[in-house]
């Protein structure tokens, strides 16, 4: 950011004429310039003076606030509103009986100028009450650092909290709209924004978050308790039935659940009894879980452990309590560490691998020579001779007397290798994760690969090229 972007400080508000104008005050007295920050105040169907008193806050700063005044749909619908209405390069929420420190905005502009790959930061906040007296100086005091993919660890718990977060404009149509279903329109901000960039926060705490009698979602203990983590578990579990699960190896999808079963035991201990329900049941619970593990199967069966795991945490997440799904999560984990342990079958290989099987290549000495033409001068590319259904002492035999016969075995540029002996389904999982396309003698379907044939080498090389790139 050569220059300074602009800001539009983000309220939904509703009946809240107590505090509504100390909040936006502090946006206004914010230690930026003040042409570059706009507030956009929604008014959420307030029956008390709410409205009037942001009015004329913003007749008393022309062009700097903005009321738009709904009929009442709720908190989440007010925030997509604001969403949807603010016109700055960044985008920056304020709750409208929180109050923002002088320079909240200046330091998480630098935060962002300084680190381009960053979608959205936040703040530690000092918690206090209805008349800004310190409760306790840190809201995150033990939150510690985020790490480089903060996707898992947003969906194990809520990270940040609304009136410390900045996005930039850019992810908008990534968080917005917040989905009906969703209840907690920070969290979902912040997992999205964790979903497609990096995320981090200022230590420093920059803003006052106010706990009061009217609070939402503030320190809540008993029944109110009950209530906020019921909310946080039906938050994951929706995530995770809706939103991808590729983004999660194996370790961070255990992770996660283990913070919503986290949550659900704090549930437990508020409500002083086992005999409370943790979440509403999912839509076609049955139907929906069967399938998922049904699939789970078919996926542990060709040694994909991490696909297992991805469809065993979905089906968790429509019926968290199917027995000895918990424990399938954590053995595919097991699994994958033990398989990793195993030889790397394309240790050596360059940067882009095809795939070609040994019988279709030792069917003429023709599909070898033209692929040794096409990528003559190349590289970046290794052809893995996939010989694991042959007998090895006869593929290694037969495929020297190829290379031989063609003249390969002084060049430099074509780099062959055979995979030669039996391989399990965890192995040969393992050999074609690695796997960048395939070379067959007529083109079918791959599946999720690329296939080529002796005709249309130079596009496979082309391709190669750009994985290079």
């Amino acid at each position: 950011m050569d220059s300074l972007p602009t800001v539009s400080a983000l309220m939904a508000a509703y009946n809240d004429e107590q505090y509504v104008g100390r909040a936006i005050e502090s946006a206004l007295e914010q230690e930026y310039p003040p042409e570059l920050l706009d507030v956009v105040v929604i008014d959420d169907g307030s029956t008390d003076s709410t409205p009037d008193i942001v009015r004329a806050l913003a007749e008393g700063h022309p062009g700097r606030v903005r009321l738009i005044q709904q009929a009442n749909g709720g908190y989440v619908a007010a925030t997509n509103r604001a969403l949807a209405e603010g016109t700055g390069e960044l985008l920056a929420l304020l709750d409208a009986d929180d109050i923002w420190l002088p320079g909240k905005t200046r330091r998480q502009v630098e935060m962002l100028g300084a680190r381009p790959e960053l979608g959205m930061v936040f703040s530690d906040m000092v918690v206090v009450d209805g008349d800004e007296q310190t409760v306790r100086p840190s809201l995150i005091w033990a939150q510690g650092d985020l790490p480089d993919r903060a996707y898992a660890r947003v969906l194990h718990e809520n990270v940040a909290t609304q009136s410390s977060i900045m996005i930039r404009a850019s992810l908008r149509d990534r968080v917005a709209p917040i989905p009906a279903a969703i209840t907690d329109a920070d969290w979902w901000i912040t997992l999205r924004s964790a979903q497609f960039s990096a995320i981090d926060y200022s230590r420093e705490p920059l803003a006052f978050y106010r706990v009061h009698g009217s609070n939402l979602t503030g320190d809540v203990t008993g029944a109110a308790a009950v209530r906020e983590a019921r909310k946080s578990v039906a938050f994951q579990l929706w995530a995770l039935r809706n939103l991808p699960l590729s983004l999660l190896d194996p370790e961070e999808m255990v992770f996660v659940w283990n913070g919503i079963e986290a949550q659900a035991q704090r549930m437990v201990q508020a409500a002083g009894t086992f005999f409370v329900e943790p979440a509403d049941p999912a839509p076609d619970l049955a139907a929906g879980v069967d399938g998922l593990l049904a699939d789970a199967d078919l996926l542990a069966q060709r040694g994909d452990y991490a696909g297992e795991a991805e469809q065993v945490l979905r089906a968790l997440a429509y019926d968290p309590g199917r027995l000895g799904s918990r424990e399938r999560l954590q053995a595919c984990t097991t699994a994958i560490q033990a398989a990793a342990s195993l030889p790397d079958p394309l240790a050596g290989a360059r940067g882009f691998v095809a795939l070609v099987e040994a019988e279709e290549l030792l069917a003429g000495d023709d599909m070898l020579l033209a692929y040794a033409e096409a990528l003559a001068g190349s590289d970046r590319i290794s052809l893995a001779i996939d010989a694991t259904r042959l007998p090895a002492e006869l593929a290694g035999a037969q495929l020297r007397e190829l290379v031989e016969r063609c003249e390969l075995e002084t060049r430099d540029d074509i780099e062959l290798f055979a995979v030669v002996g039996t391989r399990d389904a965890t192995e040969r999982h393992r050999l074609m994760a690695g796997i960048g396309a395939l070379y067959r003698r007529e083109a079918v379907d791959g599946g999720r690969l690329p296939v080529f044939t002796p005709a249309t080498l130079s596009e496979l090389r082309a391709l190669a090229d750009r994985a290079g790139d």
